[in-house]
C-alpha cells in the first residue's frame, strides 16, 4: 500500500474569535426572540470557517468550498497564479483556473512545500 501524505491548509484558529466577538456585539441588537435569528449569521461564518480548505495530496489538489469540493489531478496542473488581490488559483490543462481557498500569496510556503515539488517556487 503506498503512504499518502496528506495536507490541508485551513484557516487559522484565531478567526474564530473574530466570530465570538461578533457574536457578542450582535447581542447589543436582540431584544426579542425574533431578533435571535441574526445569532445565525455567526454560525453560518463558522461553519464557513470549518468547511473551507485547500487539501494537497498525492492525488492533486483540492478546494473544499461550503457546497462541493473540485480538484486539480498533478498531471493536469500546469502551474498557480498569483491575483493582484493576493488570492491563489490552480491552473490547469484545459486552461480552467480552480480558487485555492485559506491560501495567499503571502503564505505560498505549506502549499508549495505540500507539493513534494510538483510547484516551484516563485520566489526561487
Amino acid at each position: 500500500m503506498s503512504d499518502r501524505r496528506r495536507t490541508v491548509i485551513k484557516h487559522p484558529n484565531s478567526t474564530f474569535f473574530i466570530v465570538a466577538f461578533f457574536a457578542l456585539c450582535l447581542t447589543a441588537i436582540v431584544r426579542s426572540p425574533l431578533l435571535a435569528l441574526v445569532y445565525l449569521v455567526p454560525v453560518g461564518c463558522v461553519i464557513y470557517i470549518l468547511r473551507t480548505a485547500t487539501i494537497v495530496d498525492d492525488r492533486g489538489i483540492s478546494a473544499r468550498a461550503l457546497f462541493g469540493t473540485q480538484t486539480i489531478a498533478w498531471e493536469h496542473l500546469i502551474g498557480i497564479r498569483l491575483d493582484e488581490s493576493g488570492a491563489v488559483y490552480g491552473v490547469d490543462d484545459a486552461d480552467s483556473q480552480l480558487r485555492l481557498p485559506c491560501v495567499r500569496a503571502t503564505r505560498l510556503t505549506p502549499l508549495i512545500t505540500a507539493s513534494g515539488g510538483r510547484i516551484p517556487d516563485p520566489a526561487a
